[in-house]
């Protein structure tokens, strides 16, 4: 059997990894009672948030459920054939979920200090910015009946349970409860509230991620990692 010769050398290693300590400040993980805090049967992401319900984490949002940032233990596994490396902790696997400290986090829009940081409903993903700004997107909407929402045109994001919506009828609060004929693009979804709004044509804003207790400690440009923090 012959390989092919190595064509890089890393002369000097990266500062940082995806979800490792920032630095040796108190640290602290969310309380989990035994046989629990496991990844759910579709994995978590190393370096991402996950939410955590009844013990089970999942890098979707789940209602009710506490966000934790999960942090680097070397816990993921290559499950892919012949899959050279993965940030994917299986289902069935124990999770730490972090909730205070100083981690490295990989920003695809780039992040500056002090901005706050967002983690996205729909996998966990990091996003930067100012106090109180989720990232929203739009799509067309109608409404069959009552609580059911019908997607004519899907916005940008996907759609995904517990991601709050609002627009003209649609009553203050609510938030995607469940999955219908759509599965984030597409077709139908059950409303947390009853809504009027039955005319075709209406605009509805979805807000794609959520706020963190965490901040941006330090400047990182598009796809790169930065020191976030719980110490404000």
């Amino acid at each position: 059997m012959t390989t092919g010769f190595q064509q890089t050398v890393n002369l000097q290693p990266a500062p940082a990894v995806d979800g490792a300590f920032a630095s040796s400040n108190p640290r602290a993980s969310m309380i989990a009672l035994a046989g629990t805090m496991v990844a759910g049967a579709l994995g978590v992401v190393i370096g991402k948030f996950a939410w955590a319900l009844n013990g089970i984490l999942t890098s979707a949002f789940q209602v009710g459920g506490e966000a934790g940032f999960i942090h680097n233990e070397q816990q993921a596994l290559i499950t892919a054939f012949l899959g050279q490396n993965s940030m994917t902790v299986p289902g069935g696997l124990p999770v730490t979920a972090m909730v205070a400290g100083d981690y490295w986090a990989r920003f695809a829009g780039g992040a500056t200090p002090s901005q706050k940081v967002y983690a996205a409903y729909a996998d966990g993903t990091c996003s930067a910015a100012a106090t109180g700004t989720p990232t929203t997107n739009t799509g067309t909407v109608s409404t069959a009946t009552n609580t059911t929402l019908t997607v004519t045109t899907a916005p940008a994001a996907p759609i995904v349970i517990g991601q709050p919506v609002s627009g003209s009828g649609i009553a203050a609060g609510t938030y995607i409860s469940a999955l219908g004929t759509g599965t984030g693009g597409l077709g139908t979804y059950t409303l947390s509230a009853a809504t009027t709004a039955t005319a075709s044509g209406v605009t509805a804003t979805f807000t794609t991620n959520v706020e963190t207790p965490f901040y941006v400690r330090s400047t990182a440009a598009a796809g790169e990692l930065a020191v976030i923090s719980s110490f404000q």
